[in-house]
């Protein structure tokens, strides 16, 4: 990479006079670290929340996110300019939020959709009010990874303090409900302290992001969440393969490329060997084709989805709508399913499929191609753009986790649903990449002599 350069304010930034600026210092600090917090700790760490609780909410949890959201639209106020700009880059975005809150008109269970729809209105207005603010996207970076870093040790201390809390027969939970979120965590820590490292050029700093990283990566691996560890390697993989390529070359890229071709042509002769089977390939791979019996869970959810193909159940009124109402009492006989307990299963375990029970199959299309939209943006800025080293580690950061994003999906249910650790800094995310241009600045163009 070349040589980082002073962080400086965006170009765009507005001329605050500097009492508003030191206050929206102080807020933009402020509503962050309540929103890390809200997003990676909670109000409610190491609860267990029960089907009813699910369905009622928690009543801290509301004056929280309204505390943030008041505080949100006073800065956005502050800074109307930057408010009507993020409107302008991020209109997609905030209208699938829309939709979502309007689905109200046909969902199954309207007060639950005008609740959770609320919600995710809140978070989103309080992530644009912190994108908006930005000003300093290393110190941002810096903060964050130091801020997860923090959260990974509290979780390690609570698998030594509190064991019976923390440690479940199917890997480390830590504070939170299931060792699929502590996963998601450990895996956004690892992937921000990796690009974080790619921003600084002092062997000190280096040592300090690796030691940093440690207990990340030991908290992934005792999570035991397959997802979250084999997509972290991966993320890890592109996020090396990119700096390689800057600092080695061209020559780098055509060996790679040769070596991609073979992996692929490789690929290609293993299922033609099969017959094109794909589930033996995957049985030799995974050595589960049912990926721990989600198979039937996604089965059943695809045929409630195609029950309402365009426009969903309605945001947030399909899981934990009530005991009587659990969707899993319409399973057919004979699958595992119907004898898990009512309340176990809310989610889908599958992204796409949770958003299309939720808002319908247009509007999950469209939610796709806004992350892939923001993911290409984001990948362009972070290897051909200005603004030094520093500015492109972060962006590179929010690319590759938006892309990590859509694979977790897979198996996974936190595209656009509210409240959910992913979901939140995947908001963030789009926010700040909308504003990408006002971050790297072209290079400026040689004039002839």
């Amino acid at each position: 990479m070349t040589p980082s350069i002073p962080m400086q304010a965006p170009a765009y930034a507005p001329r605050e006079p500097a009492a508003t600026a030191a206050w929206l210092a102080r807020a933009h600090a402020t509503l962050l670290t309540a929103f890390l917090f809200y997003t990676f700790v909670g109000t409610q760490p190491f609860a267990d929340t029960s089907a009813g609780g699910r369905v009622d909410g928690n009543v801290l949890d509301r004056i929280v996110v309204m505390a943030m959201f008041a505080l949100a639209l006073a800065m956005l106020a502050a800074t109307w300019r930057g408010a009507l700009a993020a409107v302008r880059g991020n209109f997609g975005l905030l209208a699938l939020v829309g939709f979502s809150l309007v689905s109200i008109l046909w969902s199954d269970y309207p007060s639950l959709t005008l609740r959770r729809g609320l919600l995710f209105v809140f978070l989103t207005t309080i992530a644009m009010a912190i994108a908006v603010t930005l000003r300093d996207l290393r110190r941002f970076h810096s903060f964050l990874f130091a801020f997860l870093t923090g959260v990974v040790l509290v979780n390690l201390a609570g698998v030594v303090v509190a064991p019976a809390l923390t440690i479940t027969d199917i890997g480390v939970k830590g504070i939170y409900t299931q060792k699929n979120v502590a996963g998601i965590v450990a895996m956004i820590t690892i992937m921000v302290g990796v690009t974080w490292m790619l921003g600084v050029h002092r062997k000190r700093a280096t040592l300090i992001g690796l030691a940093a990283l440690v207990p990340a990566i030991v908290f992934l691996i005792i999570t035991r969440s397959k997802t979250s560890i084999n997509i972290t390697a991966l993320g890890v993989l592109i996020v090396m393969f990119f700096a390689a390529a800057e600092r080695l070359g061209a020559w780098f890229i055509l060996v790679a490329g040769c070596i991609g071709l073979l992996a692929l042509a490789g690929l290609l002769a293993l299922l033609a060997a099969v017959d094109f089977d794909v589930n033996v390939l995957i049985s030799a791979v995974v050595g589960d084709t049912t990926f721990t019996g989600r198979d039937e869970l996604w089965a059943f959810a695809r045929r409630e989805a195609q029950k309402r193909l365009w426009l969903g159940h309605g945001y947030g009124a399909f899981w934990d709508v009530g005991v009587a109402n659990d969707p899993l009492g319409r399973v057919e006989t004979g699958s595992w399913l119907a004898s898990v307990p009512v309340g176990t299963i809310n989610q889908a375990h599958h992204g796409f499929l949770e958003l299309w029970l939720h808002i319908g199959l247009p509007a999950t299309i469209f939610a796709v191609a806004l992350i892939v939209k923001a993911a290409l943006t984001g990948g362009w800025r972070a290897v051909l753009g200005g603004g030094g080293d520093a500015t492109r580690a972060l962006l590179a950061c929010l690319a590759v986790l938006l892309v990590l994003h859509l694979l977790h999906n897979f198996t996974e249910a936190t595209l656009f649903m509210r409240g959910a650790a992913f979901c939140n800094v995947i908001t963030l995310a789009l926010f700040i990449l909308s504003r990408a241009r006002d971050f790297t600045p072209p290079a400026p163009v040689a004039r002839p002599s």
